[in-house]
């Protein structure tokens, strides 16, 4: 019996040991909360941010792909409202895929709008990647908004944006 439990153990600790020195990114290299939220910034690929996260795009150039994700409660410029995927059939039905994936992202936008302080400005944009659904060619995206920063000290002036 000791011969069988001797490889287990074994690859046990080999599994612990390697997720204390990899730390977070054996799990997609984000520190998150209990409850899902960002506690750390750090530099990821824009595919893998999850609805909710709070965001800012890496530098000043036309390289998308890159974001620094950011906890919320610090100064950061987007975050994802919703994901989903699009099948490429339902996007050439729908007149192609950016008509697909904004009908997608209306009722979240709508949603996110809603809930901002009066005279607050905001934007709708999305993150396209390609993926695989049953085999079947798709897009996955996320709805962004521009997360505005409110100046509580002009709220209500309309000024904010």
């Amino acid at each position: 019996m000791s011969s069988i439990l001797r490889p287990i153990t074994a690859s046990a600790a080999i599994v612990a040991t390697l997720a204390l020195l990899t730390g977070c990114s054996l799990f997609g290299g984000v520190a998150r909360g209990d409850d899902g939220q960002v506690t750390e910034s750090s530099d990821i690929a824009a595919a893998d941010l999850l609805t909710g996260d709070c965001f800012s795009y890496i530098g000043e150039g036309t390289d998308l792909s890159k974001v620094t994700i950011i906890p919320c409660a610090d100064d950061h410029n987007f975050k994802v409202i919703d994901q989903g995927t699009v099948l490429a059939s339902d996007a050439e039905a729908a007149g192609g895929l950016q008509n697909a994936v904004s009908a997608a992202c209306n009722e979240s936008y709508a949603a996110f709008k809603a809930a901002l302080p009066d005279g607050a400005r905001t934007q709708q944009s999305f993150l396209v990647s390609s993926t695989k659904v049953d085999d079947k060619e798709a897009s996955a995206y996320s709805c962004v908004a521009i997360d505005p920063k409110i100046d509580p000290a002009a709220e209500g002036s309309g000024d904010e944006g």
